[in-house]
Protein backbone atom coordinates (compact mmCIF):
# COMPACT_ATOMS: atom_id res chain seq x y z
CA UNK A 1 0.00 0.00 0.00
CA UNK A 2 1.39 3.38 -0.75
CA UNK A 3 1.72 5.64 1.96
CA UNK A 4 2.07 9.44 1.78
CA UNK A 5 4.43 10.96 4.27
CA UNK A 6 1.93 12.47 7.08
CA UNK A 7 1.47 16.30 7.22
CA UNK A 8 -1.78 16.94 7.89
CA UNK A 9 -3.89 16.76 11.33
CA UNK A 10 -7.52 16.17 11.09
CA UNK A 11 -8.98 19.51 9.35
CA UNK A 12 -12.11 20.59 11.22
CA UNK A 13 -14.01 17.66 12.79
CA UNK A 14 -18.24 16.53 12.08
CA UNK A 15 -18.63 13.30 14.00
CA UNK A 16 -19.09 10.28 11.73
CA UNK A 17 -20.81 8.91 13.93
CA UNK A 18 -20.09 6.77 17.29
CA UNK A 19 -19.87 2.72 16.28
CA UNK A 20 -19.48 0.28 19.21
CA UNK A 21 -20.84 -2.90 20.08
CA UNK A 22 -20.90 -5.65 22.93
CA UNK A 23 -19.74 -9.16 22.77
CA UNK A 24 -23.21 -11.32 21.94
CA UNK A 25 -23.98 -14.45 23.05
CA UNK A 26 -23.41 -17.73 20.83
CA UNK A 27 -25.96 -18.45 18.05
CA UNK A 28 -27.58 -20.76 20.22
CA UNK A 29 -28.67 -18.17 23.26
CA UNK A 30 -30.46 -15.37 22.84
CA UNK A 31 -28.56 -11.62 22.35
CA UNK A 32 -28.22 -9.58 24.35
CA UNK A 33 -29.85 -5.99 24.65
CA UNK A 34 -28.36 -3.58 22.55
CA UNK A 35 -26.28 -0.97 24.28
CA UNK A 36 -27.80 2.20 25.43
CA UNK A 37 -26.73 6.09 25.07
CA UNK A 38 -25.13 5.28 21.82
CA UNK A 39 -28.17 5.97 19.31
CA UNK A 40 -29.66 3.76 16.97
CA UNK A 41 -28.28 0.15 17.42
CA UNK A 42 -28.52 -2.86 14.90
CA UNK A 43 -27.47 -6.48 15.80
CA UNK A 44 -24.53 -7.89 12.94
CA UNK A 45 -25.98 -10.36 10.73
CA UNK A 46 -25.41 -14.36 12.02
CA UNK A 47 -22.29 -15.39 9.67
CA UNK A 48 -21.17 -11.73 8.09
CA UNK A 49 -17.91 -10.79 7.90
CA UNK A 50 -18.38 -8.01 10.16
CA UNK A 51 -19.37 -10.93 13.23
CA UNK A 52 -16.19 -12.78 12.30
CA UNK A 53 -14.24 -10.17 12.72
CA UNK A 54 -15.57 -9.98 16.45
CA UNK A 55 -18.79 -7.72 15.39
CA UNK A 56 -22.36 -8.15 17.43
CA UNK A 57 -23.66 -4.58 17.22
CA UNK A 58 -23.37 -1.28 14.89
CA UNK A 59 -24.30 1.81 16.21
CA UNK A 60 -24.88 4.93 15.50
CA UNK A 61 -24.40 7.88 17.51
CA UNK A 62 -27.18 10.58 17.76
CA UNK A 63 -26.25 13.88 16.18
CA UNK A 64 -25.33 16.31 18.97
CA UNK A 65 -22.69 18.69 19.48
CA UNK A 66 -21.41 17.30 22.32
CA UNK A 67 -20.54 13.90 20.72
CA UNK A 68 -19.01 16.38 17.67
CA UNK A 69 -14.99 15.90 17.43
CA UNK A 70 -12.87 19.12 18.42
CA UNK A 71 -11.33 21.00 16.16
CA UNK A 72 -7.86 20.86 15.44
CA UNK A 73 -5.24 23.25 13.31
CA UNK A 74 -4.17 21.89 9.82
CA UNK A 75 -0.63 21.75 9.08
CA UNK A 76 0.57 22.30 5.39
CA UNK A 77 1.26 18.88 4.10
CA UNK A 78 4.42 17.48 1.84
CA UNK A 79 2.58 18.17 -1.55
CA UNK A 80 6.04 16.23 -3.14
CA UNK A 81 4.30 12.90 -1.22
CA UNK A 82 1.08 13.60 -2.53
CA UNK A 83 -0.62 11.91 -5.67
CA UNK A 84 1.37 12.07 -8.77
CA UNK A 85 -0.73 14.77 -10.87
CA UNK A 86 -3.27 15.74 -7.49
CA UNK A 87 -1.05 18.20 -5.66
CA UNK A 88 -3.10 21.47 -6.99
CA UNK A 89 -5.89 19.45 -5.65
CA UNK A 90 -4.59 18.58 -1.97
CA UNK A 91 -3.84 22.33 -1.66
CA UNK A 92 -7.71 22.59 -1.66
CA UNK A 93 -8.03 20.08 1.26
CA UNK A 94 -5.92 23.05 3.50
CA UNK A 95 -8.56 25.98 2.52
CA UNK A 96 -10.14 27.14 5.55
CA UNK A 97 -13.74 26.60 5.36
CA UNK A 98 -16.28 24.75 6.85
CA UNK A 99 -17.80 23.47 3.43
CA UNK A 100 -17.54 19.62 3.13
CA UNK A 101 -16.58 19.97 -0.74
CA UNK A 102 -13.89 22.38 -1.02
CA UNK A 103 -13.18 22.76 -5.04
CA UNK A 104 -12.81 24.89 -8.14
CA UNK A 105 -13.49 24.64 -11.47
CA UNK A 106 -10.78 21.61 -12.32
CA UNK A 107 -10.75 19.76 -9.14
CA UNK A 108 -12.58 18.98 -5.60
CA UNK A 109 -11.46 17.62 -2.27
CA UNK A 110 -14.52 16.22 -0.73
CA UNK A 111 -13.29 15.68 3.31
CA UNK A 112 -14.95 13.16 5.65
CA UNK A 113 -14.24 13.33 9.73
CA UNK A 114 -14.84 10.34 11.51
CA UNK A 115 -14.74 9.49 15.33
CA UNK A 116 -15.05 6.52 16.23
CA UNK A 117 -15.17 4.50 20.14
CA UNK A 118 -13.48 1.67 21.11
CA UNK A 119 -15.57 -0.52 24.15
CA UNK A 120 -15.14 -3.01 26.28
CA UNK A 121 -16.63 -6.25 27.05
CA UNK A 122 -19.29 -4.30 30.08
CA UNK A 123 -19.86 -1.19 26.96
CA UNK A 124 -17.32 1.01 28.71
CA UNK A 125 -15.20 3.00 26.36
CA UNK A 126 -11.83 2.62 26.56
CA UNK A 127 -10.56 5.30 23.69
CA UNK A 128 -11.36 6.93 20.39
CA UNK A 129 -10.20 7.42 17.60
CA UNK A 130 -9.99 10.48 15.06
CA UNK A 131 -8.76 10.25 11.38
CA UNK A 132 -9.91 12.03 8.12
CA UNK A 133 -10.82 10.88 4.50
CA UNK A 134 -9.87 13.11 2.16
CA UNK A 135 -11.41 12.30 -1.82
CA UNK A 136 -9.14 14.35 -3.85
CA UNK A 137 -9.86 14.81 -7.66
CA UNK A 138 -7.90 16.48 -10.24
CA UNK A 139 -10.69 16.65 -13.83
CA UNK A 140 -9.38 16.31 -17.15
CA UNK A 141 -10.48 18.66 -19.33
CA UNK A 142 -9.79 16.80 -22.82
CA UNK A 143 -10.94 13.08 -21.33
CA UNK A 144 -13.85 11.70 -19.65
CA UNK A 145 -12.32 10.06 -17.08
CA UNK A 146 -10.09 10.70 -14.23
CA UNK A 147 -8.72 9.18 -10.80
CA UNK A 148 -9.20 10.49 -7.29
CA UNK A 149 -6.99 10.21 -4.79
CA UNK A 150 -8.22 8.38 -1.56
CA UNK A 151 -6.09 9.68 1.48
CA UNK A 152 -6.96 8.60 4.98
CA UNK A 153 -4.69 11.36 7.78
CA UNK A 154 -4.49 9.87 11.37
CA UNK A 155 -5.48 12.43 13.86
CA UNK A 156 -6.09 12.13 17.70
CA UNK A 157 -6.30 8.57 19.14
CA UNK A 158 -6.66 8.15 23.07
CA UNK A 159 -6.42 5.06 25.00
CA UNK A 160 -6.54 1.99 24.05
CA UNK A 161 -6.69 3.04 20.72
CA UNK A 162 -3.97 1.80 18.51
CA UNK A 163 -5.92 3.12 15.33
CA UNK A 164 -8.75 3.15 13.30
CA UNK A 165 -9.35 0.97 10.57
CA UNK A 166 -11.51 2.34 7.38
CA UNK A 167 -13.06 1.62 3.51
CA UNK A 168 -14.74 3.44 1.42
CA UNK A 169 -16.60 2.80 -1.44
CA UNK A 170 -18.32 5.64 -3.76
CA UNK A 171 -21.21 5.48 -6.33
CA UNK A 172 -21.55 8.27 -8.99
CA UNK A 173 -25.11 9.12 -10.80
CA UNK A 174 -25.70 9.66 -14.56
CA UNK A 175 -23.24 8.88 -17.50
CA UNK A 176 -20.72 7.56 -15.27
CA UNK A 177 -19.23 4.43 -13.67
CA UNK A 178 -16.11 3.81 -11.59
CA UNK A 179 -13.27 1.45 -11.04
CA UNK A 180 -13.22 0.75 -7.47
CA UNK A 181 -13.67 0.65 -4.62
CA UNK A 182 -10.57 1.96 -2.70
CA UNK A 183 -7.90 -0.55 -1.24
CA UNK A 184 -9.13 -3.10 -2.98
CA UNK A 185 -12.36 -3.22 -0.83
CA UNK A 186 -10.93 -3.76 2.26
CA UNK A 187 -9.74 -2.17 5.57
CA UNK A 188 -6.67 0.29 5.38
CA UNK A 189 -5.40 0.66 8.94
CA UNK A 190 -4.40 3.74 9.88
CA UNK A 191 -2.26 3.67 12.98
CA UNK A 192 -1.60 6.22 15.92
CA UNK A 193 1.34 8.23 14.83
CA UNK A 194 1.77 6.30 11.78
CA UNK A 195 1.69 7.68 8.45
CA UNK A 196 -1.14 8.64 5.95
CA UNK A 197 -3.02 5.57 4.15
CA UNK A 198 -3.43 5.95 -0.01
CA UNK A 199 -6.00 4.65 -2.20
CA UNK A 200 -7.77 5.45 -5.73
CA UNK A 201 -11.03 5.29 -7.06
CA UNK A 202 -11.34 5.76 -11.21
CA UNK A 203 -14.22 7.49 -12.53
CA UNK A 204 -15.08 6.97 -16.21
CA UNK A 205 -18.07 8.81 -18.04
CA UNK A 206 -19.55 7.21 -21.56
CA UNK A 207 -20.01 10.94 -22.77
CA UNK A 208 -19.43 10.81 -26.57
CA UNK A 209 -21.69 12.25 -28.95
CA UNK A 210 -21.81 15.95 -29.64
CA UNK A 211 -25.18 16.37 -27.69
CA UNK A 212 -23.32 14.38 -24.62
CA UNK A 213 -24.03 16.49 -21.59
CA UNK A 214 -24.14 14.31 -18.22
CA UNK A 215 -24.16 16.11 -14.63
CA UNK A 216 -22.66 13.32 -12.22
CA UNK A 217 -23.26 13.62 -8.36
CA UNK A 218 -20.10 11.33 -6.49
CA UNK A 219 -21.00 9.87 -2.98
CA UNK A 220 -19.23 8.17 -0.70
CA UNK A 221 -19.94 4.91 1.43
CA UNK A 222 -17.54 5.08 5.05
CA UNK A 223 -17.26 2.43 6.70
CA UNK A 224 -14.81 2.97 10.03
CA UNK A 225 -13.92 1.04 13.66
CA UNK A 226 -11.41 1.91 16.45
CA UNK A 227 -8.64 -0.97 16.75
CA UNK A 228 -6.80 -1.81 20.05
CA UNK A 229 -5.25 -4.29 22.20
CA UNK A 230 -8.45 -5.01 24.02
CA UNK A 231 -12.06 -4.75 23.76
CA UNK A 232 -14.61 -5.11 20.48
CA UNK A 233 -14.07 -3.05 17.22
CA UNK A 234 -17.38 -1.70 16.54
CA UNK A 235 -18.12 -1.00 12.57
CA UNK A 236 -20.28 2.65 11.77
CA UNK A 237 -21.06 2.89 8.22
CA UNK A 238 -22.18 6.60 6.87
CA UNK A 239 -22.97 8.47 3.83
CA UNK A 240 -21.29 11.47 2.47
CA UNK A 241 -22.18 13.64 -0.82
CA UNK A 242 -19.16 14.28 -2.55
CA UNK A 243 -18.60 17.24 -5.66
CA UNK A 244 -21.30 17.57 -8.43
CA UNK A 245 -19.24 16.85 -11.95
CA UNK A 246 -20.17 18.01 -15.65
CA UNK A 247 -18.98 15.39 -18.33
CA UNK A 248 -20.13 16.51 -21.97
CA UNK A 249 -18.78 16.18 -25.57
CA UNK A 250 -19.95 19.15 -26.94
CA UNK A 251 -17.12 21.48 -26.87
CA UNK A 252 -15.33 21.13 -30.24
CA UNK A 253 -15.31 22.14 -33.81
CA UNK A 254 -15.57 18.98 -36.43
CA UNK A 255 -14.37 16.66 -33.27
CA UNK A 256 -15.82 16.96 -30.22
CA UNK A 257 -13.55 16.33 -27.48
CA UNK A 258 -15.13 14.57 -24.30
CA UNK A 259 -13.67 16.06 -20.72
CA UNK A 260 -15.42 17.14 -17.42
CA UNK A 261 -15.47 19.92 -14.66
CA UNK A 262 -16.55 20.17 -11.36
CA UNK A 263 -19.72 21.98 -12.15
CA UNK A 264 -21.83 23.76 -8.85
CA UNK A 265 -20.34 26.97 -7.70
CA UNK A 266 -17.91 27.52 -9.98
CA UNK A 267 -18.03 30.56 -13.44
CA UNK A 268 -15.68 29.87 -16.03
CA UNK A 269 -13.64 32.29 -16.91
CA UNK A 270 -11.19 33.47 -19.83
CA UNK A 271 -8.39 35.58 -18.34
CA UNK A 272 -5.86 37.96 -20.89
CA UNK A 273 -2.15 39.00 -20.01
CA UNK A 274 -1.44 42.33 -21.27
CA UNK A 275 2.05 41.34 -21.37
CA UNK A 276 0.86 38.90 -24.11
CA UNK A 277 -2.01 39.99 -25.85
CA UNK A 278 -1.15 43.69 -25.91
CA UNK A 279 -3.67 45.96 -27.59
CA UNK A 280 -5.99 42.93 -27.29
CA UNK A 281 -6.03 42.65 -23.58
CA UNK A 282 -6.14 46.57 -23.33
CA UNK A 283 -9.01 46.55 -25.64
CA UNK A 284 -11.16 44.50 -23.57
CA UNK A 285 -10.28 46.04 -20.17
CA UNK A 286 -11.08 49.44 -21.58
CA UNK A 287 -14.62 48.20 -22.51
CA UNK A 288 -15.25 47.09 -19.29
CA UNK A 289 -14.53 49.58 -17.27
CA UNK A 290 -16.28 52.18 -19.69
CA UNK A 291 -19.41 51.30 -21.51
CA UNK A 292 -22.34 50.91 -19.68
CA UNK A 293 -22.48 47.10 -20.05
CA UNK A 294 -19.44 46.09 -18.35
CA UNK A 295 -19.37 43.27 -20.56
CA UNK A 296 -17.88 39.95 -19.09
CA UNK A 297 -16.39 41.92 -15.47
CA UNK A 298 -18.49 40.26 -12.81
CA UNK A 299 -22.27 40.95 -12.56
CA UNK A 300 -22.28 41.47 -16.39
CA UNK A 301 -21.30 38.45 -17.51
CA UNK A 302 -20.62 37.42 -21.58
CA UNK A 303 -23.38 34.50 -22.59
CA UNK A 304 -21.20 31.90 -25.17
CA UNK A 305 -23.55 31.97 -28.70
CA UNK A 306 -23.01 29.87 -31.17
CA UNK A 307 -25.73 30.77 -34.30
CA UNK A 308 -26.35 27.42 -36.17
CA UNK A 309 -26.13 29.06 -39.42
CA UNK A 310 -23.11 30.88 -38.58
CA UNK A 311 -21.27 28.32 -36.32
CA UNK A 312 -17.46 30.30 -37.09
CA UNK A 313 -19.45 33.48 -36.35
CA UNK A 314 -17.53 35.05 -39.89
CA UNK A 315 -21.07 37.02 -40.06
CA UNK A 316 -21.81 38.24 -36.66
CA UNK A 317 -18.26 39.81 -36.88
CA UNK A 318 -18.43 40.82 -39.91
CA UNK A 319 -21.70 43.02 -39.27
CA UNK A 320 -19.55 44.39 -36.79
CA UNK A 321 -16.26 45.35 -39.00
CA UNK A 322 -17.36 45.59 -42.72
CA UNK A 323 -20.64 45.82 -43.49
CA UNK A 324 -22.98 48.71 -42.23
CA UNK A 325 -23.02 52.61 -42.82
CA UNK A 326 -19.44 53.30 -41.31
CA UNK A 327 -17.49 50.07 -42.13
CA UNK A 328 -14.22 49.58 -40.00
CA UNK A 329 -11.47 52.09 -40.70
CA UNK A 330 -8.60 49.90 -40.87
CA UNK A 331 -4.77 51.40 -41.02
CA UNK A 332 -6.09 54.68 -39.88
CA UNK A 333 -4.46 55.06 -36.82
CA UNK A 334 -1.36 54.09 -38.15
CA UNK A 335 -1.65 50.65 -36.16
CA UNK A 336 0.88 47.88 -38.04
CA UNK A 337 -1.19 44.93 -39.37
CA UNK A 338 -4.77 46.98 -38.38
CA UNK A 339 -7.21 44.55 -37.88
CA UNK A 340 -10.72 45.10 -36.10
CA UNK A 341 -10.46 43.44 -33.14
CA UNK A 342 -14.46 43.83 -31.74
CA UNK A 343 -15.61 43.09 -28.46
CA UNK A 344 -18.06 41.62 -26.97
CA UNK A 345 -16.71 38.78 -28.61
CA UNK A 346 -18.96 37.65 -31.81
CA UNK A 347 -19.16 34.23 -30.38
CA UNK A 348 -20.61 35.64 -27.42
CA UNK A 349 -24.89 36.42 -26.83
CA UNK A 350 -23.92 40.29 -26.54
CA UNK A 351 -21.93 40.69 -29.43
CA UNK A 352 -22.46 40.70 -33.22
CA UNK A 353 -23.69 44.15 -33.29
CA UNK A 354 -23.66 46.67 -36.17
CA UNK A 355 -20.63 48.37 -36.52
CA UNK A 356 -21.84 51.46 -36.67
CA UNK A 357 -23.38 51.04 -32.93
CA UNK A 358 -20.04 50.54 -31.62
CA UNK A 359 -17.12 53.22 -30.34
CA UNK A 360 -13.59 52.38 -32.29
CA UNK A 361 -10.69 53.20 -30.16
CA UNK A 362 -6.76 52.36 -30.35
CA UNK A 363 -4.73 51.21 -27.66
CA UNK A 364 -0.91 52.03 -27.67
CA UNK A 365 1.58 51.62 -24.99
CA UNK A 366 2.52 54.30 -22.85
CA UNK A 367 6.05 54.29 -21.59
CA UNK A 368 6.60 50.49 -23.02
CA UNK A 369 3.51 49.38 -20.89
CA UNK A 370 0.28 48.54 -22.34
CA UNK A 371 -2.47 50.09 -20.19
CA UNK A 372 -5.76 51.39 -20.44
CA UNK A 373 -4.53 55.13 -20.33
CA UNK A 374 -3.06 54.86 -24.08
CA UNK A 375 -6.35 54.24 -25.43
CA UNK A 376 -8.01 57.34 -27.65
CA UNK A 377 -11.30 56.63 -28.85
CA UNK A 378 -11.58 57.60 -32.69
CA UNK A 379 -15.09 57.77 -32.97
CA UNK A 380 -17.58 57.71 -30.74
CA UNK A 381 -21.87 57.30 -31.32
CA UNK A 382 -24.91 58.97 -29.93
CA UNK A 383 -24.55 61.52 -27.62
CA UNK A 384 -21.95 59.38 -25.79
CA UNK A 385 -19.40 56.95 -27.00
CA UNK A 386 -19.83 55.39 -23.48
CA UNK A 387 -23.50 54.57 -24.04
CA UNK A 388 -22.45 52.32 -27.00
CA UNK A 389 -23.17 48.16 -26.50
CA UNK A 390 -19.49 47.68 -28.26
CA UNK A 391 -16.17 48.43 -29.64
CA UNK A 392 -14.37 48.28 -32.44
CA UNK A 393 -10.28 48.64 -31.21
CA UNK A 394 -7.61 49.05 -34.05
CA UNK A 395 -4.90 46.42 -32.53
CA UNK A 396 -1.80 44.47 -34.24
CA UNK A 397 -3.69 41.47 -36.15
CA UNK A 398 -1.07 38.66 -34.02
CA UNK A 399 -1.93 39.97 -30.88
CA UNK A 400 -6.07 39.48 -32.27
CA UNK A 401 -5.35 36.39 -33.52
CA UNK A 402 -3.55 35.07 -30.43
CA UNK A 403 -6.32 36.35 -28.09
CA UNK A 404 -9.02 34.67 -30.00
CA UNK A 405 -6.78 31.33 -29.58
CA UNK A 406 -6.62 32.25 -26.15
CA UNK A 407 -10.42 32.13 -26.09
CA UNK A 408 -10.73 28.98 -27.90
CA UNK A 409 -8.38 27.17 -25.51
CA UNK A 410 -10.52 28.44 -22.41
CA UNK A 411 -13.52 27.56 -24.06
CA UNK A 412 -12.31 23.86 -24.02
CA UNK A 413 -10.64 23.84 -20.83
CA UNK A 414 -13.57 25.28 -19.15
CA UNK A 415 -15.53 23.35 -21.03
CA UNK A 416 -17.76 26.64 -21.33
CA UNK A 417 -20.90 25.83 -23.51
CA UNK A 418 -23.51 27.38 -25.68
CA UNK A 419 -25.54 29.38 -23.37
CA UNK A 420 -23.19 29.10 -20.13
CA UNK A 421 -22.55 32.59 -18.57
CA UNK A 422 -18.18 33.41 -18.32
CA UNK A 423 -16.20 36.06 -17.14
CA UNK A 424 -13.33 37.54 -18.96
CA UNK A 425 -10.30 38.42 -16.07
CA UNK A 426 -7.60 41.03 -17.70
CA UNK A 427 -4.03 40.67 -15.23
CA UNK A 428 -0.87 42.85 -16.12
Amino acid sequence: MKHVRRGMAAIASLALTAALLAVGASPATAAPAAPQGYGKCTAVPNGSDLQKRGAAWSCSGPDSADRRVPARALTTPDLAYAPADGANAVKLCLKDSSERVVSDRHAYCTRMFIREILLNKENVAIGEGHISVLAVGLLDSYAGKWTESIIAVPGDMTGEVSGVEVSLDSMCSGMCSRQGPAWGGGYATVEKGGDNQTGTITYLSSVAAKTDISYINVTYTVTAAAVGGVGVPGYDTAIYDGPQVRCDATIGDASPVPGCIVFAGHTPDVTFSRAKYRGAAVAYEWAQKNLTGQYGAPGHLLSRYIDPLDPEAKDRRALTCDRGPYKFPRGATGIPNDSCDEYPFARSWQGGKPGDQCVDITPRPVGGVWDVSGVTVDRGTGVSPYNAPCIRAHVDNKDNTAAGGELGRAVQSDRILDGEWYQVIIVP
